[in-house]
C-alpha cells in the first residue's frame, strides 16, 4: 500500500501536508507523532473513511482513493474497540461476514490463535480489557485483511496489562505475517513491533526510517526527545572538528562556524571524578530512581543541564564530575 503526496484539511485548518508513505507487503509500519499531528486523519484516508483533498492512494498499483471502506478489504481495531454490547464474542467476531462464511472451523481457528478459546459465548462486558482487545483483533482478522489497521489500540489499558497484550499481538501478526499499520503516540509501541517508523508533526512526515535509525539519527531536535531521553546542547564550531560547549570543547564531525545545537544518547556518555575526560560540570540535582541515580549536571555560566541516569553512585550535589562523548555519537543540527 502507498500513499502519494496527500494533502487534507478541515474549515480552512490544513491537517495534511503533501505526505506519501508505503508499507511492504508483511511489513509492520508504525505512524507516530504527537497528539494533533494528523496521523489519524491520515489513517481514515487510507482507510476510505476521509476523501484527501489532493494526492492519492494505491493498493497492488490499483488507485484505491474513492473505493468504499468495505471494498478495500482492511481489518480495523480503533481505539474504543466497537464491541457490540449486544453480542456474544462469537457473533462480535462474525458481524462483517457473509453467512457462508460463518463457519465452526473458522471461529475455532480465530479463537485459539487470538487466546480467546471457551469465550465464544460471552458478551464484552463478561470479559476483561486485554480479552476485549483480542476480540476486536479476531473480528479484524476474521475477513482475512489485505492490510491491518491498529488505531491507538492499547490506550484504553493499564501499563501492566498494556505490556503484555501488546508483546501477544505483535506475535501474532509477525507470525501471521499480516501487513499492518500502527498509528500510535508511544515509542515504546513503535520500538516493540515496527519495521518502519513514520513520524509526523503538525501534518508532516519528520523522518522516516528504521527503529534504530531513527532513535540513533534523528534529523530534528523534535524526533530526538520524541524518542526517548536525550542530551541536546548549544554549541559553536572552532573548525570543522571541534565544537565549544558550556561544559568544554568536544570532537565533531563536519562541523562549521555557525551556531549549532549537539545531540547526543545520556547512554553514549561517560562520566567520571577523574579530570582525564574533557566535559566538566557541577551536580546540581541528584533523583533516587530505584535502581539507580539520575544526575542533572549543570555549569555555573550556562543553564543548559544534562540528565543522566547512572548507577549508584557516591557524588552529591555541588560535586564537580567529569564527562566524555565518543564523537562519532554526536548528532548535529545546524
Amino acid at each position: 500500500m502507498r500513499a502519494e503526496h496527500i494533502s487534507k484539511e478541515f474549515e480552512g485548518n490544513r491537517v495534511l501536508r503533501d505526505v506519501s508513505l508505503q508499507v511492504q507487503k508483511g511489513e509492520i509500519l508504525s505512524l507516530t507523532g504527537e497528539s494533533g499531528c494528523g496521523k489519524s486523519t491520515l489513517l481514515r484516508i487510507i482507510s476510505g473513511l476521509e476523501i484527501p483533498d489532493k494526492g492519492a492512494v494505491y493498493f497492488d498499483d490499483k488507485e484505491i482513493t474513492s473505493w468504499k471502506p468495505e471494498k478495500r478489504k482492511f481489518g480495523f481495531v480503533f481505539q474504543n474497540l466497537s464491541l457490540f454490547p449486544h453480542l456474544t464474542v462469537k457473533d462480535n467476531i462474525f458481524y462483517a461476514l457473509k453467512r457462508s462464511d460463518k463457519e465452526a472451523a473458522k471461529l475455532a481457528e480465530l479463537l485459539e490463535m487470538t487466546g480467546l478459546a471457551g469465550l465464544d459465548t460471552r458478551y464484552p462486558h463478561e470479559l476483561s480489557g486485554g480479552q476485549q482487545q483480542r476480540v476486536a483483533l479476531a473480528r479484524a482478522l476474521a475477513i482475512n485483511p489485505r492490510l491491518l489497521i491498529l488505531d491507538e489500540p492499547f490506550s484504553s489499558l493499564d501499563e501492566l496489562l498494556k505490556a503484555k497484550i501488546r508483546e501477544e499481538i505483535f506475535d501474532l501478526l509477525r507470525s501471521l505475517e499480516i501487513t499492518t499499520i500502527l498509528v500510535s503516540h508511544q515509542a515504546s509501541d513503535a520500538f516493540l513491533i515496527a519495521d518502519k517508523l513514520v513520524v509526523m508533526k503538525h501534518g508532516e512526515i519528520q523522518q522516516t526510517g528504521t527503529p534504530s535509525e531513527v532513535y540513533q539519527h534523528p534529523v530534528s531536535p523534535y524526533v530526538s526527545e520524541f524518542f526517548g531521553a536525550s542530551v541536546i546542547l548549544n554549541a559553536k564550531s572552532i573548525d570543522d572538528t571541534k565544537a565549544e560547549t558550556p561544559f568544554g570543547t568536544l570532537k565533531i564531525q563536519n562541523g562549521n562556524k555557525s551556531k549549532l545545537q549537539l545531540f547526543i544518547r545520556p547512554e553514549n556518555i561517560e562520566i567520571s571524578t577523574q579530570s582525564d575526560f574533557n566535559l566538566t560540570g557541577v551536580i546540581r540535582k541528584k533523583e533516587f530512581k530505584g535502581p539507580h541515580d539520575v544526575l542533572k549536571i549543570g555549569t555555573s555560566s550556562s543553564e543548559d543541564l544534562i540528565s543522566l541516569e547512572t548507577e549508584r553512585v557516591t557524588q552529591n550535589v555541588g560535586d564537580t564530575v567529569y564527562l566524555k562523548v565518543p564523537e562519532e555519537k554526536i548528532q548535529i543540527f545546524k
